[in-house]
């Protein structure tokens, strides 16, 4: 008798198992050392039957990319909920990114270190679907960026297109003028990546402290980068 075809459900979540596969793979042993060959035989199937859920090694890493967005946006939406306050749920976010970063650090890999040529072969041939997931990544950070902000002062004027920045003006009586905001945010940003870098990296492990209160004390003080707390800004 005939094997009965999967649902569509059921593929989903085939090929789900495959691309956290692939991620496990990629984050024991690199990115560039992924073969279909060698991801079919750690999940349990001929490279055949894998080449029917992923017909080339290209569509898997487009299609992983977007699972790893989708998690990582799991990740950020489920630490800010029931939240109120803008610095707390920025900080929830960004050590939930940090987690989602530690947790799978092949789709982390893939998705902001990937090779060379697969980075712009995403962007040639995936410039749209690329540029879509990274911001519905960021909207969510932008809005709790600009929320913090207003809360604390600062007047902000809307973007100049649907998908710009907003303006901010007066918000010299904060501690730093409106040109050294967004250099602000960056520097956040930076710290945040770089972070996900060293702990995944174990160079954290060397300054001979318990791990996880370090990473929250790091995000915590990246934040108050973003817009010192007051009484930090009259000390100055």
């Amino acid at each position: 008798m005939p094997r009965q075809a999967f649902s569509a459900d059921e593929v989903e979540v085939l090929k789900n198992r495959i691309m956290d596969e692939a991620a496990q793979v990629m984050a024991a042993q690199g990115i560039e050392q992924l073969s279909m060959r060698a991801l079919a035989s750690s999940a349990g199937m001929t490279a055949a039957n894998l080449y029917n859920y992923f017909p080339s090694k290209r569509l898997l890493f487009v299609e992983t990319t977007q699972r790893g967005y989708t998690l990582l946006d799991a990740y950020t939406e489920a630490s800010i909920a029931g939240m109120d306050e803008p610095r707390d749920k920025l900080a929830a976010l960004l050590k939930a990114a940090v987690r989602f970063g530690r947790d799978w650090t092949g789709y982390w890999e893939l998705m902001v270190h990937p090779p060379l040529q697969l980075r712009t072969d995403l962007e040639t041939e995936h410039s749209d679907l690329i540029t879509d997931l990274r911001q519905r990544t960021s909207n969510r950070m932008i809005s709790l960026f600009t929320d913090l902000l207003s809360r604390s002062g600062v007047t902000l004027t809307p973007p100049s297109s649907g998908a710009g920045m907003p303006g901010i003006a007066g918000i010299d009586q904060q501690g730093f003028g409106a040109n050294t905001v967004w250099v602000r945010m960056i520097t956040l940003l930076t710290n945040t990546h770089g972070l996900i870098d060293l702990y995944n990296h174990r160079m954290l492990e060397q300054f001979d402290v318990e791990v996880p209160p370090l990473v929250d004390a790091l995000i915590d003080a990246s934040v108050d980068i973003l817009l010192p707390r007051p009484q930090a800004v009259a000390g100055h």
